[in-house]
Formats: C-alpha cells, sequence, structure tokens
C-alpha cells in the first residue's frame, strides 16, 4: 500500500498528465464504440423477432381461413407461404417447406430459437412454422439487409476506434516533439552555463511562444545574478585592500613594540595582539581565496610540504596551553607533498588543533599524518564529537557560518569541498576526540 501510495504521490511531468489524460479518453471512446457494435448485434436477435412473427402470423392465418392465400406475399422482408399435406409442390423454400412447426432462426447461440443445419448459405432469417389444417403456414422475416448494415455499422465503428488510436499517439507524439524536447533542451542549456560566466545566455529561438518566454525570463534573471556577483566582486576587492591595510599597520606596530624595552607584565599581551593579527591574517587570506569562483583555466600549481609544515603549525600553538598541564605531542609524520595553497592547509589544521587545546584540561594534543590523512587527537573530555560533526555538516549546507558558531568548523567545510578533502569527527579509542583530514585528493606523487 504504501509503494502504491509513493507511485501515486510521485511528481509527474504536464506530458505523462495529458498522455494519461488522452489514453483514457481513447480507452472510454473505444468501450462506447464496441457498446453500440454489440447493442446493434443484439437487436438482430431479441426476441422482438419472436413477438413479430407471432402477430404477423395469426394476421395471415385469418386470411388462409378466409381463403385468401393468394393474397399471402412471397417477397419482401416479411413473407409468408401455406403449404397443405399431401398436395403438389410449394412455392416456399426446400430448407422451410418440411419443417415441423415451431421457431427456428440462422442465428445460432439464441435461446428462444433452435438450431440446424439446412440453414446455411440461405441468408439471414427468423421463421415461425404453425399448423393451419389441412396444412401449415410458414412465415419469414428476412433480416439479412438489417444483419449487413449491423456489420457495416461494426466495421465503422471499428474504424472509428482505429482512428482513435492514431489520432491519440499522434497528438502525443506531437506534444513530445512540440512541448517536452524544446523544455528538456532548454533545461540541458541551462545546465551547461557555468556559473559566474559573463555573457553566458540562453537562446529564444524557440518556435513556441511558451518557451521564448521562459527563456526570456531565465536570461533576465541571469542578467540581475551576473550584476549581483559583479557587485559582490567589486565589494570583495575594496575589503581586501581595506583589511590589508590596518592588519599590516598593526602587524608593523607589533614588530616596533618588540623591538623597545618594556616590562615583562606587557609581554604576554603583546604576544596575543601578535597571534590575534597572524589569525585574522590567514582567516583574510582563506576568505578571499575562497570566495573566488574556481577558474577552468589551468592556474600555478602551489606544492605545499605537509610532513614540515604540520610539526611547525603545533609549534605555533604552545601559546594556547598557558597554565594548563597538557601537552602537544607530534605522532607520525610521513613525507607528503599536496597540490594546494600552503594558507588553506594551515587555517584547517590550526582550527582542528585549537578544538583539541580548547576540550583538554589534561593529558596531550598530538598531531600525526599516516597514508596522507592528518589526524589531531586529544585525551580531552568536554569537545563532543558528535555534535561537532553535526555541526560540520550544516555548515557544508550553509553559503555562511551559522550565527554564534564562529568560522572554524564553516571555513574547513569550504575548504574540504573546494580541494575534494574528507573531515571525519569521531570519539578516539582511549577517550577523547580523533579528527580526521583526509587530503589524499591533493597528494602529489614523485
Amino acid at each position: 500500500m504504501n509503494k502504491l501510495s509513493k507511485i501515486i504521490r510521485k511528481p509527474r511531468s504536464v506530458h505523462s498528465w495529458i498522455s494519461v489524460a488522452l489514453v483514457v479518453f481513447g480507452l472510454v471512446m473505444v468501450a462506447a464504440l464496441s457498446v453500440q457494435s454489440f447493442g446493434s448485434q443484439y437487436l438482430i436477435e431479441h426476441k422482438f423477432w419472436v413477438d413479430l412473427l407471432k402477430s404477423t402470423s395469426a394476421e395471415r392465418a385469418a386470411r388462409v381461413r378466409a381463403g385468401e392465400v393468394s393474397s399471402l406475399p412471397k417477397s419482401g422482408i416479411v413473407r409468408s407461404w401455406y403449404v397443405e399435406n399431401g398436395r403438389g409442390a410449394s412455392e416456399a423454400p426446400d430448407y422451410l417447406a418440411d419443417l415441423e412447426p415451431g421457431l427456428y432462426s440462422s442465428e445460432s447461440g439464441y435461446w428462444t430459437f433452435k438450431d440446424s443445419d439446412a440453414f446455411d448459405n440461405h441468408g439471414s432469417f427468423h421463421a415461425l412454422v404453425v399448423s393451419l389444417p389441412p396444412g401449415k403456414l410458414i412465415t419469414m422475416i428476412d433480416i439479412a439487409q438489417l444483419e449487413d448494415q449491423q456489420n457495416l455499422d461494426s466495421l465503422q465503428s471499428g474504424m472509428w476506434a482505429a482512428f482513435l488510436i492514431v489520432f491519440i499517439g499522434v497528438v502525443i507524439l506531437w506534444l513530445h516533439i512540440n512541448l517536452v524536447r524544446p523544455v528538456r533542451d532548454l533545461a540541458q542549456r541551462m545546465q551547461t552555463i557555468v556559473p559566474g560566466a559573463p555573457g553566458a545566455r540562453l537562446p529564444t529561438g524557440y518556435q513556441r511562444e511558451e518557451i521564448q518566454m521562459i527563456a526570456q525570463a531565465s536570461n533576465a534573471h541571469l542578467e540581475r545574478v551576473e550584476q549581483f556577483i559583479e557587485r559582490e566582486r567589486s565589494l570583495l576587492d575594496q575589503a581586501s585592500h581595506e583589511f590589508r591595510t590596518p592588519i599590516a599597520v598593526i602587524a608593523g606596530a607589533v614588530d616596533v613594540l618588540k623591538q623597545i624595552s618594556l616590562p615583562e607584565a606587557s609581554k604576554p599581551v603583546l604576544g596575543r595582539i601578535e597571534h590575534a593579527v597572524q589569525d585574522l591574517s590567514e582567516t583574510m587570506v582563506a576568505l578571499l581565496y575562497l570566495a573566488r569562483e574556481a577558474s577552468s583555466k589551468p592556474e600555478p600549481m602551489e606544492i605545499t610540504v605537509l610532513h614540515d609544515l604540520l610539526p611547525r603549525l603545533l609549534a605555533d600553538h604552545e601559546h594556547l596551553l598557558g597554565d594548563k598541564p597538557a601537552r602537544l605531542r607530534i605522532g607520525d609524520m610521513e613525507p607528503t607533498f599536496i597540490a594546494a595553497p600552503e594558507a588553506m592547509v594551515r587555517i584547517a589544521v590550526s582550527n582542528l588543533i585549537r578544538n583539541a587545546v580548547e576540550s583538554t584540561e589534561d593529558g596531550e594534543v598530538e598531531l600525526s599524518l599516516r597514508a596522507c590523512v592528518i589526524c589531531v587527537t586529544d585525551s580531552g573530555s568536554g569537545f563532543n564529537p558528535v555534535e561537532a560533526a553535526r555541526r560540520y555538516r550544516e555548515n557544508l549546507r550553509q553559503s555562511a557560518p551559522i550565527r554564534g558558531q564562529g568560522l572554524g568548523l564553516f571555513l574547513i567545510g569550504r575548504i574540504c569541498d573546494r580541494f575534494n578533502w574528507k573531515l571525519t569527527i569521531e570519539q578516539a579509542a582511549g577517550g577523547g576526540t580523533r579528527a580526521a583530514l583526509d587530503v589524499c585528493a591533493s597528494v602529489i606523487d614523485f
């Protein structure tokens, strides 16, 4: 029942609905023509003929008793003959002259009449033989002409049914050629349009006005989208310039302050400023890189040496431990080279390390590289892997980070989507959390 319900509720195309409606209409019309044809056949075999024969025979028997045998009609649709017993040849047909009193018909299979092989090749008729001493009266109704008309009507009904079937097939084919095929062609052309490609438009030379209207409306929408993208690119370029300048000023000021003899209490603050500027700079680089549409043209390849970069990244995050009785540890580091900007790797791995450090109060955070998979494993308990995995999947579906959750997982999701990397977050075997970043899609074999 559920399968039938799903089939019924499944979306259907307009062409399918029209085709089904035409087929149902054709079946109803064919059924109506068939009923009409069988109805005319039933008219020939109806017991109406029995009543007509009996009334006609009674009227002509009265003529015979009145001595008007010669007035009996020997031709026409309704004919009668009086055959006297022991007399010479009769004018009645041979296949009727010797019949005993009763009802007869050349139409076999109907319960009112009896069957007789003697009627073969003598047309179609119904006959009534009654005893009328000293002979018998034979009355016959010739229905051959009526049956021929009925057969002609049945043939015409069959021809109309065949014409209707062919007509419906032609209409469905016409709908496919003039409606379905242009719409599919329009959809295929729409799919081939590269997002962000300037000047990409749909053809409007379709024969059908409705398809032209859809193409023109789609082109108008593409025009608005192109203008919007252009405005966003312009704003991104301006924002890039405006943000880079103050970040560079702050970084320069920090370098100057480091050259000056300052109190010991100010050094941790200066370090936090330096790390914040570095993080902001990396975030800006990532956002600007990810905001650019991937180019179809070959770009210069940027190679990152992972086994050399990862230890330096872990060392750069030592300050996050603070006074915690925890430590950062380097695990296995297999030589690995990938075709990806170092900034993208730095941002993705740094976010994973920060999450691990934040959830570890006592224990260690291990960074390892095995079989082109970067693993960040912590022994903490505050980081919920199920919740983190859920947030990561939600970030993948969003075009912007979810409010209140920061840029961390959002940036990792976008970076993985850009380079076909895979991130899995799960419970570690000995407790804590294990985040695995699979970068095999970008590995370079030397």
